[in-house]
């Protein structure tokens, strides 16, 4: 199965998406690419969440923070 990266949008800015990195479609801006690992917490970012007892997958609405 291929991915057709440019139908998803760069989830940073907008754009049409070349990469998925850090678990998330992004484009070729660097600011992005890093958006994207801080947002993810650096390689093995889903396990030093899951040590701090937090779920692996960052929570992103802003009703899911409220809980």
């Amino acid at each position: 199965m291929t991915i057709n990266f440019s139908d998803y949008p760069c989830e940073f800015c907008g754009k049409t998406s070349t990469n998925f990195v850090y678990a998330a479609f992004v484009c070729d801006d660097p600011e992005c690419i890093e958006k994207a690992r801080v947002e993810r917490g650096g390689p093995g970012g889903h396990m030093k969440r899951k040590a701090e007892g937090k779920p692996i997958i960052p929570l992103d609405s802003e009703d899911s923070r409220k809980n």
